[in-house]
């Protein structure tokens, strides 16, 4: 969970979006981001994550999607980790060890937010200013183009779907098959927190894939890893296929 804040879209603009045709057929699916999880398990776990901390650094990962990101990471050996949303750096300097422990030695991660870290240094991070609202004032297509591959991106900023949206369009431009994105945080739809969200990341997941046709697959193998969609980002973990 990140601590990105940003922008707020005018409610008009995601009713527009919500209803528009584009979306309908994601939106058809009345079970997507269904989870096994029990509330009262989400709620209590909850808890516990947001006191979580990685190298006295506050991190807000789930035990659960530590242990996808560990798979998902020695399969993948990106040389990339692109994350919105950088909080107090803890998932990042996470996810820096993580990439050295297996063996990905010219690895980097950058890590971007309206507050960008500046109390920790580390050669392998990068930390830098995005505001989600227009991430395309941070980067350009060409940047993101240009990062070694694989690239794994990593949404866990505002939260808000249309800021969600956003970052997701953004970085869809630049993808190609073999890469990987992921959405954070869909679990607030189960926490009952989606409309302080404006829908939250769930809903922008269900209008980025029906936009976006073909080019990216859930990762069932993940999602479900441990039940259907057992995880603090349901529907979260996707394959770009397609170039």
């Amino acid at each position: 969970m990140g601590g990105l804040d940003g922008r707020v879209v005018a409610p008009a603009t995601r009713r527009r979006l919500m209803t528009s045709g584009r979306c309908a057929a994601a939106m058809a699916d009345s079970h997507f981001g269904a989870t096994a999880l029990p509330p009262d398990v989400i709620r209590t776990l909850q808890q516990g994550i947001m006191n979580w901390s990685y190298r006295g650094r506050p991190t807000w990962k789930s035990p659960i999607d530590l242990a996808l990101y560990t798979d998902l990471l020695w399969e993948l050996r990106p040389r990339t980790i692109l994350e919105f949303g950088s909080n107090r750096g803890g998932s990042a300097l996470w996810f820096a060890d993580m990439m050295t422990t297996y063996g990905v030695t010219d690895g980097r991660v950058f890590s971007l937010d309206i507050h960008p870290v500046d109390d920790l240094e580390d050669p392998r991070i990068v930390f830098g200013h995005c505001d989600v609202a227009r991430p395309q004032d941070a980067l350009s297509i060409a940047d993101l183009r240009n990062l070694p591959k694989p690239l794994l991106v990593i949404d866990d900023a505002s939260h808000v779907m249309e800021h969600v949206l956003s970052v997701l369009r953004f970085v869809d431009k630049a993808l190609v098959a073999g890469d990987y994105l992921i959405v954070e945080d869909g679990i607030l739809t189960h926490l009952g927190s989606d409309e302080h969200y404006r829908g939250g990341p769930l809903a922008a997941l269900q209008i980025f894939l029906a936009e976006s046709g073909m080019r990216y697959a859930v990762d069932r193998a993940r999602c479900d890893a441990f039940g259907r969609n057992v995880t603090w980002n349901p529907e979260g973990y996707l394959r770009c296929i397609r170039d």
